[in-house]
């Protein structure tokens, strides 16, 4: 049986305003401009590239909140933030490996904008911290591309200077809530 007009309206309008609540959300402004969503990594923006089922997660250090792309899966990981011109304040990506602390290595193949890299272990506590990893050009020879290794579960990445200013260092503890990997 189809709803009454009047109700279909008042869902209408319902999941208009979870899309608006849910921008902002991402945002973290009261309305974004494209050129402010072409800045969010990529599985923030909306409409989401193929990686779709990436997702926002909010990770705390004491009272700072970072908003970070999931990366979840092996091409979510693999593709990581190539490509991303800018990181803005307090956003990046988490990755999350389904097999606890080991030994990652990461390199920056096509990653267009300087980071810091946290490396995080089960418990929630940063290990190692790769500060302003340069920024590589598009075309560079793999064996000239920066790389950073560190022991952990998690890897954040976030934009140069971002750890510093934020005070996260080796020894930080950051909640993070339940995330699964594949």
């Amino acid at each position: 049986m189809r709803k009454p007009r009047a109700e279909r309206a008042v869902a209408s309008a319902l999941a208009l305003a979870v899309l608006a609540a849910t921008a902002v959300a991402l945002t973290g402004r009261g309305g974004a401009s494209a050129q402010q969503m072409d800045q969010l990594p990529y599985c923030t923006r909306i409409p989401l590239p193929p990686l779709a089922s990436c997702r926002p997660v909010e990770v705390l250090s004491g009272q700072t909140v970072l908003r970070l792309a999931l990366a979840s899966n092996e091409a979510q990981r693999e593709r990581g933030l190539m490509n991303v011109r800018a990181v803005p304040r307090r956003q990046g990506m988490i990755f999350v490996f389904p097999d606890g602390d080991q030994t990652r290595e990461f390199w920056m193949k096509d990653t267009i904008t300087p980071l810091d890299m946290l490396f995080v272990d089960s418990s929630g506590t940063v290990t190692g911290v790769a500060a302003n990893v340069p920024a590589t050009k598009r075309g560079t020879p793999d064996e000239k591309i920066a790389r950073r290794r560190g022991i952990a579960q998690y890897v954040i990445e976030l934009g140069a200077g971002d750890a510093s200013a934020l005070g996260l260092a080796a020894g930080s503890r950051l909640s993070i809530p339940p995330l699964r990997a594949f």
